[in-house]
């Protein structure tokens, strides 16, 4: 009986403070702005997330509060992108939470939630390319569905809307590349700008709105050899407080920084290896909230040319 009370007042308690900016619900960033894609190129990619958080900040410093002790996932994702044209790219991503958890801190107790997330739709255009000045510009578009399972329970307790695997929300992401080459040097640099907009969640269980996400991502390349590419950036997103049955949660929301080295590497038959680790450098959250600690990304793809289709019949014989 007394566990069961302690139980319930977690829950209760959850409701009011943040777990987790680094485990919101839905697919996980993956900050990809790439563009450099010709008409007729599909490029199949698969990657495997993992985030670990277990350290609570209080504004811009860390606190010993410890109702979860840690906090985790593990998502797995299949990403296509293809080249309607030269200028205009296409692209679609779903994942799936092999495990999404977290672990209460004083009691030993576990909530775990898995399964599919959401599927996004892109659109991107390349808009500006000034040649002389090795620069380009391409605006995008993306929309995320809520295809996946949301309002998730683990027993007879729904599960906090941060460990969801679907976001339960339409969203929309506008984004921006901008991407700079330098002559006579094997650097480049590329700016990635994005928003996140979500629509309002009403089910029977839940009645909840997520913050506004902005992202802004800098990142330099290096390219070291002809099949190796270094890169180093920052990472900064902001996101604005929450809302829960009308009302302004003032323990979500806050600004962070990351610093994101990663490599590329291509393989035999042209895939390529990438990977990344995201290392938290500045946080300020309202409140006490539950922050990441780091982000591994490890992913493979591969590049095909699709070939407009010929007649089956010679024209000369027509």
């Amino acid at each position: 009986m007394k566990k069961l009370i302690l139980t319930l007042f977690i829950n209760l308690f959850i409701n009011s403070v943040s777990i987790a900016q680094c485990c919101s619900a839905g697919n996980p960033s993956t900050n990809n702005g790439a563009f450099g894609l010709s008409k007729n190129i599909l490029n199949v990619s698969s990657s495997i997330l993992h985030s670990y958080s277990d350290s609570y900040y209080k504004d811009s410093k860390p606190t010993d509060w410890d109702y979860l002790k840690n906090m985790r996932f593990n998502f797995a994702m299949l990403s296509l992108e293809y080249g309607i044209t030269n200028k205009v790219k296409i692209s679609s991503e779903i994942g799936y939470f092999i495990d999404k958890s977290l672990r209460y801190g004083f009691i030993d107790q576990k909530r775990k939630a898995f399964g599919l997330g959401d599927l996004v739709l892109g659109l991107q255009y390349h808009m500006y390319n000034n040649r002389t000045k090795m620069t380009t510009i391409s605006p995008g578009m993306k929309v995320s569905l809520p295809i996946g399972a949301f309002d998730q329970m683990d027993g007879n307790v729904i599960l906090p809307v941060d460990i969801q695997p679907s976001s339960g929300s339409f969203k929309l992401n506008p984004t921006v590349l901008i991407t700079k080459e330098f002559i006579g040097t094997k650097l480049s640099v590329s700016s990635f700008l994005s928003g996140e907009f979500s629509q309002r969640i009403n089910t029977e269980r839940t009645h909840y709105k997520y913050g506004n996400l902005y992202r802004a991502n800098l990142k330099l390349i290096y390219q070291s050899s002809e099949k190796l590419n270094l890169g180093i950036a920052l990472h900064y997103q902001h996101r604005n407080k929450a809302e829960s049955r009308n009302e302004i949660m003032q323990y979500t929301g806050g600004s962070f920084l990351d610093l994101q080295p990663s490599f590329s590497y291509t393989l035999k038959y042209n895939y390529t290896l990438n990977t990344f680790i995201g290392i938290p450098i500045y946080k300020n959250v309202n409140g006490i909230q539950l922050t990441n600690k780091y982000t591994l990304g490890l992913g493979v793809s591969k590049s095909f040319h699709l070939k407009t289709l010929k007649p089956q019949i010679p024209p000369n014989i027509l």
